[in-house]
């Protein structure tokens, strides 16, 4: 399966009126953004959270196999964590490195670097590098899978992505709770790309979606 699951990551914090505008530094940090309205925020994620429940049961392109949708478990959440979204600019990198990106069934996807994300988290600044895969369509989206200190324990071992969302002036909204597995984990032939080691963060991201469903994950690396 090609990258390109925004269908099934519904938009739940594109509410502007939710939305407290964050003070950059002339060091180009990407900082918390604090929701104007706390509980409405949270409400926002647990709504978009219950419908796509609902998709994964019921809709027929659900990647949960279709003979596995009446017993399917559903998905698990962290608690939403209101510290853990961030807002501020992609650095761009002047010249794009481009490489291949290792899928879960051991395929090579063409990628190319296009710059990076600096989080301030309360202990430290933790870069993380922004993707667009080349075979992915005419206009390719940003495309950031992460690793964090739960992988492989309570989240999926191959990494999570996130959507991230432009909202002008050359700045973006970066949101873990947002953050989900890749149509992979939960079986059936999807080819997903495996996060980079160089998006590992060094501390746990307990946010978003948590646990996988396919029982036996292999992960293929290329001779």
């Amino acid at each position: 399966m090609k990258h390109g699951q925004r269908f099934w990551v519904p938009a739940a914090c594109a509410i502007g009126t939710l939305l407290a505008a964050c003070s950059l530094e002339p060091d180009d940090l990407c900082r918390p953004e604090t929701p104007s309205d706390t509980s409405e925020y949270v409400s926002a994620i647990e709504l978009a959270r219950t419908g796509k429940q609902e998709v994964f049961r019921r809709d027929p392109g659900s990647p949960v196999p279709a003979e596995q949708r009446e017993s399917w478990p559903g998905l698990e959440f962290y608690p939403v964590d209101p510290k853990l979204r961030f807002r501020g600019p992609l650095v761009r990198k002047m010249s794009p490195r481009t490489f291949t990106i290792v899928a879960t069934n051991g395929d090579q996807r063409p990628a190319q670097e296009a710059g990076y994300f600096d989080l301030k988290f309360e202990d430290k600044v933790r870069r993380l590098p922004v993707f667009e895969l080349l075979d992915s369509g005419d206009s390719p989206s940003l495309f950031v899978p992460f690793l964090d200190t739960t992988t492989g324990n309570e989240t999926y071992p191959a990494g999570r992505y996130i959507n991230v969302e432009s909202v002008g002036r050359g700045e973006y909204r970066i949101d873990f709770n947002e953050a989900y597995n890749p149509s992979c984990a939960y079986g059936g032939s999807f080819s997903c790309p495996i996060a980079p080691e160089s998006n590992r963060l060094d501390r746990p991201i307990e946010a978003g979606e948590r646990g996988w469903h396919d029982e036996e994950v292999s992960i293929v690396t290329p001779d």
